[in-house]
């Protein structure tokens, strides 16, 4: 395996494990935002929490989709 191909999927994983923590918290706080508002019958509460935080999460599962098969080209083989 290249040096640059080692650096490349080094900077790949970090970046999947943030897009990881980023996908999981703006799906945590969407899915809590909206249990609130349905726990606080506050309908504008869980429209609002749709609108303000769905496409950034899905925005973030599609980048950590990508980085995830990017990260699977660049893994290091096992010798045959």
């Amino acid at each position: 395996m290249t040096k640059m191909r080692t650096r490349a999927f080094t900077a790949v994983r970090a970046l999947f494990k943030l897009g990881l923590l980023t996908c999981f918290a703006l799906g945590a706080l969407l899915v809590a935002g909206q249990l609130a508002g349905v726990i606080l019958q506050r309908p504008e509460w869980v429209a609002g929490t749709s609108d303000l935080l769905f496409v950034p999460a899905v925005t973030a599962a599609a980048a950590f989709g990508v980085l995830g098969f990017v990260a699977g080209y660049l893994a290091p083989r096992g010798e045959d």
